[in-house]
């Protein structure tokens, strides 16, 4: 008993020792920490001699204010050396004095330790900063990590200027080549937008809604759409202007795939083809010499043919005076699953069949479609294609008759279930290969193209099933 009395007095001891150690721990802890926590942000700047600069700035902006009150908050303080080169007709406008003011200045705490990898951070003005271990953007952070009690104090050597966004700098960067400008500012257009129309009623004849006039459409830019916004500042872009030479030179060399009607609508077809792919995601220090765009087309970078370099807030505008993209490679081919047709001449549902088969040439599973005992001559399966440039194409198949033992033939048509660019072509049995059909040369571009695979001219069902896993259109250079 008396072990045991002497066990817990022992025990309580040590309990005691531990308490009083980890209070006198936490007591240096904050011995060493308090004095830079009782003083916040703008007070901690301005008690710094050589930021004296950037105190008057913030109090002539009246970001003072913000960066003292209770919000979490991380500064990056720029020099009086760094602001030696500042403009004094920003110092002297107020608005871009808040813009440049703001430009330094970010919500929550951002640290150098945490920074491994490189981060986006907005910034009060609603640009973004790259924040990379002791660098923001291209600006050295010579003190890191100064704590305040509302945030973080980074001193920084050099200023952070406020830059255009990519798109910005297109619209107002003097150093811009006219053609590409002019094309992509003319792309402005004006689209229905159900999100923010105000309805007055409905129409009692069709049951659509009425709407307050201009309240259902929005204006765009078809660069923005369908390829990037390069205004959005939370990403950064590459974006190619080619010279006015260059620009038409590229123009000229995709022409010949887009004969249409008139001139005009060849001239702006091959513009767009163009412009399109030459833009890309991301921002880069060294550029590579092959990039893709969007539309994983292989786009060429050739460095000798970088005329100027424009740094934007979100990435980097290169002038260049030439962009090789080779025909083959933006044209691409086509590929129709069998299965996913649009239209068929007749409803005949209750003879289609949607199969799952395994090709043991290729060594993969596949799905195809059967239609058999139709009792239609020329039956036909509809599909339906896009974007389809004037130039020669090879066709090709695969058509398993794995059903029955004897041929038939099936027929591609283009454009017309009764063109006749293609002969009857025979269905063998058991054929699980590619099969070549012809080529056919399509005369004018078309933005919307059909395709037909017809069946024989007989109504008997060994003769004139219908079946495909894929057709293939190839391009031919």
């Amino acid at each position: 008993m008396i072990y045991k009395k002497l066990d817990k007095s022992l025990i309580v001891l040590f309990a005691c020792f531990t308490v009083v150690t980890g209070c006198k721990k936490w007591d240096d802890h904050n011995a060493v920490t308090d004095a830079a926590l009782t003083k916040n942000l703008f007070e901690q700047i301005s008690s710094n001699s050589a930021l004296s600069k950037f105190t008057e700035l913030l109090t002539k902006s009246g970001y003072d204010k913000v960066i003292a009150s209770s919000k979490t908050f991380t500064v990056f303080a720029p020099t009086n050396t760094a602001l030696a080169s500042l403009d004094a007709a920003i110092v002297n406008d107020t608005a871009r004095l808040r813009k440049f003011v703001g430009n330094h200045i970010a919500n929550q705490s951002y640290f150098t330790t945490a920074s491994i990898a490189k981060t986006r951070i907005l910034m009060l003005n609603g640009k973004y900063q790259n924040l990379l271990l002791k660098n923001i953007d291209n600006a050295p952070i010579t003190e890191s990590d100064k704590y305040a009690n509302n945030g973080v104090l980074q001193v920084i050597d050099k200023m952070l200027p406020v830059l255009d966004n990519a798109w910005e700098a297109l619209q107002n960067n003097q150093a811009i080549p006219a053609g590409q400008k002019a094309y992509m500012l003319s792309l402005f257009r004006k689209i229905f937008d159900p999100a923010n129309a105000v309805q007055t009623g409905v129409n009692p004849s069709t049951g659509q809604p009425i709407y307050q006039p201009g309240t259902d459409s929005l204006q765009t830019n078809l660069f923005w759409r369908n390829v990037y916004d390069m205004r959005d500042e939370s990403k950064e872009y590459s974006l190619f202007i080619l010279n006015d030479a260059a620009w038409t030179l590229e123009v000229n060399k995709f022409k010949p795939f887009f004969a249409t009607g008139t001139a005009d609508s060849t001239t702006d077809l091959s513009r767009w083809c163009v412009v399109k792919d030459l833009a890309v995601e991301g921002a880069y220090t060294t550029l590579p010499d092959t990039l893709f765009s969007k539309f994983d087309v292989k786009v060429p970078v050739q460095k000798t043919a970088i005329v100027q370099t424009i740094k934007t807030s979100n990435g980097n505008i290169y002038i260049m005076s030439k962009v090789d993209v080779q025909p083959k490679d933006k044209i691409k081919q086509f590929y129709i699953e069998g299965e996913k047709y649009r239209t068929t001449s007749a409803d005949r549902r209750g003879n289609t069949y949607f199969r799952d088969r395994y090709n043991a040439v290729t060594g993969k599973d596949f799905s195809d479609v059967l239609v058999f005992n139709h009792g239609l001559a020329l039956f036909n399966i509809n599909y339906r294609i896009s974007d389809v440039y004037s130039m020669k194409y090879k066709a090709y198949w695969v058509a398993v008759n794995d059903f029955q033992t004897a041929a038939f033939n099936q027929r591609l048509s283009m454009g017309s279930p009764t063109a006749t660019a293609f002969a009857a072509t025979s269905v063998t049995a058991n054929n699980f290969k590619e099969v070549y059909i012809g080529e056919f040369t399509l005369a004018t571009y078309q933005s919307v193209y059909d395709i037909y695979l017809v069946a024989a001219n007989s109504t008997t069902a060994a003769v004139n099933p219908l079946v495909c896993d894929y057709i293939r259109l190839e391009p031919s250079f």
